[in-house]
């Protein structure tokens, strides 16, 4: 009786432990819908993109509670995530990999734009370089081969994206490299919960734009308009690529809520995703004036990995180890 008391109490401590350990996953879709509930008739509330590294928390049915590097806590389907155990997870963040620059792309079964295609890809997104047997990267004329996270092979085109190493190394974080991101998404539908070239709210845009130079912020207006360098007054000291930030004032009755965020372009003017990513000023006078008078400003150019929440993706976990 003892010995079987003994076992399954050992049993349990095994199982325990095993609850304990932390589920990983890859995403495997080119834009992951971060839903607030398991259901496809919830709120969008962030997008990851294909390869992005995500903590599984819970599970419903088909669908898994995820947390994404920015971090944020929503619901994804199955289909789009391929479960792997920390040490494969480690393995997929040193392997060497390719990000898309070009707005949009695809994978092919073959090395031609009349092959079936495997999956669509968007600006940002990840996916394994393969080599050939010289340990060359896999090419066929005007193409790579390309591993995504499940494991399927198959081609893109060359000139859709660069190793994410030698990219990441280019990077020149400024507000020309930021504003042009911002000018390739303008006109870009507006959608709640997007942060990709496929639909983008105002935050999303934001943090899309630093993405693309190598930078994460966090995900919401409310959460960026905490970071970097905080600009006073608003209006006299802003430059180009410094977050302007819109919503409603504090009163003696309650606290200042920040629901906007736009990207400061110079001589008053800003871009943000408003019904769609647009351009407009600062200026009541201005033609272009969009009713918003900003509350708050943060510049982040020139605070990355200070200790003020903005972080590069050199130094993030999820995408360069530890």
């Amino acid at each position: 009786m003892k010995k079987t008391a003994t076992s399954i109490a050992a049993l349990l401590i095994a199982a325990l432990s095993l609850s304990a350990q932390t589920r990983w996953a890859v995403t495997n879709l080119a834009v992951n819908f971060m839903r607030e509930a398991p259901d496809y008739a919830a709120e969008l509330g962030d997008q990851a993109l294909m390869g992005t590294v995500v903590k599984i928390v819970d599970e419903e049915s088909y669908w898994r509670q995820i947390i994404s590097p920015e971090p944020y806590t929503a619901w994804v389907n199955e289909m789009g995530l391929v479960e792997m155990t920390e040490k494969e997870k480690d393995e997929y963040i040193m392997a060497e990999k390719y990000i898309v620059t070009a707005d949009y792309s695809t994978v092919r079964e073959k090395p031609s734009m009349r092959s079936r295609q495997i999956s669509d890809l968007v600006m940002g997104c990840l996916v394994r370089e393969l080599y050939d047997e010289k340990d060359r990267p896999s090419r066929k004329g005007s193409w790579v081969e390309v591993m995504l996270p499940s494991g399927e092979t198959g081609w893109t085109p060359r000139e859709d994206v660069e190793n994410y190493a030698k990219w990441l190394d280019t990077r020149k974080l400024n507000a020309k490299n930021v504003l042009a991101i911002a000018e390739r998404m303008h006109g870009t539908a507006y959608m709640w919960g997007g942060t990709s070239i496929k639909g983008v709210d105002c935050s999303g845009l934001a943090r899309t734009c630093y993405f693309m130079n190598g930078v994460l912020l966090p995900r919401n207006a409310s959460q960026q308009v905490n970071v970097g360098k905080e600009i006073e007054p608003v209006t006299r000291k802003l430059e180009p690529g410094d977050l302007l930030f819109f919503g409603t004032p504090a009163t003696a009755e309650r606290r200042e809520r920040i629901t906007h965020v736009g990207i400061y372009m110079g001589n008053g003017m800003y871009i943000h995703s408003s019904q769609q990513v647009r351009i407009s000023s600062i200026e009541p006078d201005s033609p272009d004036y969009a009713g918003r008078k900003p509350l708050r400003a943060c510049r982040v150019i020139g605070h990355v990995d200070t200790g003020e929440g903005i972080v590069s993706m050199y130094r993030s976990p999820y995408y360069f180890g530890e």
